[in-house]
């Protein structure tokens, strides 16, 4: 008797660890919070700022969150976050510089070209995966831009601001 108790406990142990493996914890808490997210986003942006020619101008940092669905459909919030700067010489040079930068940190790119309303181009660089779920860079001669999305947090937009 002894050892089917013993036999029936190490079986529902197994059975307990499979479905909850030590330092688990809840399906939450393995999940970054959204100011862990946000963190991560403003560090790549800030990397990628480095990484350019561009004279980024500091009135123009922004920053906002909004509500996103984490995995198993509970609500979390993400982050956005936007910076401008000025032109550069080289708008295609400094689109493939970041795109390079961007390959070589794990993203997938696209590259395309816009235009401003003035009719000049901007060209652009978009990137998903990695750290961070999007990001998107344009430069132009008079105008570059940078705006990342971070991966879904635990959190709420509405009291993160």
């Amino acid at each position: 008797m002894t050892g089917l108790v013993t036999a029936c406990l190490t079986g529902l142990a197994l059975v307990s660890c499979a479905m909850n493996p030590p330092g688990a914890g809840t399906p939450t808490a393995s999940v970054p919070t959204t100011q862990q997210q946000g963190a991560v986003a403003e560090a790549f942006i800030a990397e990628t700022m480095r990484a350019s020619p561009v004279e980024w101008d500091p009135s123009q940092d922004n920053s906002w969150t909004q509500d996103c669905v984490l995995e198993g459909g509970s609500r979390g919030a993400l982050v956005n976050v936007t910076r401008i700067g000025g032109g550069v010489a080289d708008p295609r040079g400094t689109q493939q510089l970041i795109g390079a930068a961007w390959e070589a940190d794990g993203l997938d790119v696209r590259y395309s070209t816009s235009a401003y309303n003035d009719g000049s181009p901007q060209y652009v660089v978009s990137g998903t995966g990695g750290r961070i779920a999007s990001v998107q860079f344009g430069a132009g001669s008079h105008r570059s831009t940078i705006a990342a999305v971070s991966r879904c947090g635990v959190g709420d937009a509405a009291e993160l601001g």
